[in-house]
């Protein structure tokens, strides 16, 4: 793909790209008020310090993350919320703001839309009670196809159903180590993480959301 040209599809991220965890939901079953703007930079905050500590070689899961957004919000006994919320995949149907607005628009110029996120077999139907579902071609969840991103073999699998080469695609998510490293790692022409916060390296091509996305 020659510098400037669209890409013919853009991958995405689901969680902290997409959606975020639904606060309402949380506080219902939490039985405690989590606040949507707290909650929203605590997503962030925590994922950047995950993400550095995997990149730096730190042996850590999604439980480490789950966790430190929970301390973040200052839920008591934090590292006991992910079992009670089976660890809150199924809770990923808040719709970041002007995101179905942006995804329409980017298919009105000619770009394909899918997803490709670590999840639990769940993503797809959270994507559809955001609303987002009828605006997504294919959904790529990493339980299903036995590959979790950066192992570019997710990736593959994407650009296999759309018949499409990694020149073709770009790739927006909110990891440095999951999103930017797997789509190099998988020759993808544009990696963008989505960075509200301004929390990632300086070397990244970074947007505060999808919705500030140009192509």
């Amino acid at each position: 793909m020659a510098s400037g040209e669209k890409p013919s599809a853009i991958l995405f991220d689901a969680g902290g790209t997409l959606v975020l965890q639904n606060p309402v939901r949380l506080s219902d079953v939490l039985s405690r008020e989590i606040d949507p703007v707290a909650a929203h930079r605590a997503h962030y905050v925590a994922m950047a310090e995950f993400s550095d500590l995997l990149s730096s070689g730190g042996r850590v899961t999604f439980d480490w993350w789950l966790e430190r957004y929970f301390s973040l919000l200052g839920v008591p006994e934090p590292h006991l919320v992910g079992s009670r919320i089976e660890r809150g995949f199924g809770f990923w149907d808040h719709p970041l703001d002007g995101i179905g607005e942006a995804l329409e628009r980017l298919r009105a110029q000619g770009v394909r839309i899918a997803v490709v996120s670590n999840s639990d077999g769940s993503v797809r139907d959270s994507l559809a009670k955001a609303g987002l579902g009828d605006l997504i071609e294919l959904v790529i969840d990493s339980q299903e196809v036995g590959f979790s991103k950066p192992s570019p073999e997710i990736f593959r699998v994407a650009l296999e159903r759309l018949a499409l080469e990694p020149s073709q695609v770009w790739h927006v998510g909110d990891s440095v180590f999951h999103d930017i490293n797997g789509a190099r790692s998988a020759s993808i022409a544009k990696a963008v993480l989505v960075d509200p916060f301004e929390l990632g390296p300086a070397d990244v091509v970074r947007v505060r959301s999808v919705a500030e996305l140009k192509i």
